[in-house]
């Protein structure tokens, strides 16, 4: 059966309005829900982000600890100077490598015990990881977890 002859059926039995497509208010119906799903999803999503993110660096510092032990275990000695920013830190552990470089400037603070910090930048602003060497962890409120 061709489109005319379907098309002409229909019409006389009151359907040749649902031929013509999606009205305006229909339409708008739909962008409406769209939105309102949007405005849902998105602060969920990017709170899951920033806290997969935070997590991730949590992670990078147990490795940083592990290659500074490792260090400790070839030298018999930790770093005696305070070791500031990512390049410099990954230079003096080069068998450490931050999967976080972009999100977090991590340091190492010399001491008894040293401790390694995790500093948040651009949308990770604000979150402060620390790891020291008696394997005391913690980490600020803007992290999205306090305890790791």
């Amino acid at each position: 059966m061709g489109y005319t002859m379907l098309r002409s059926r229909l019409s006389r039995r009151g359907f040749s309005r649902r031929l013509a497509g999606l009205t305006l208010l229909e339409l708008m119906v739909v962008l409406v829900i769209v939105g309102i799903l949007a405005a849902i999803a998105l602060p969920s999503y990017q709170g899951y982000v920033h806290k997969s993110r935070a997590k991730t660096a949590a992670a990078d510092l147990v490795g940083l600890a592990a290659a500074v032990e490792a260090r400790f275990q070839r030298t018999l000695a930790y770093p005696t100077a305070d070791i500031a920013g990512t390049a410099a830190v990954k230079a003096a552990f080069s068998q450490w490598s931050p999967s976080q470089a972009e999100h977090f400037s991590h340091s190492f603070v010399a001491g008894t015990p040293y401790r390694l910090q995790a500093t948040g930048s651009g949308t990770m602003q604000g979150c402060v990881l620390t790891l020291d060497g008696e394997n005391r962890r913690s980490a600020t409120s803007d992290c999205g977890f306090t305890s790791w």
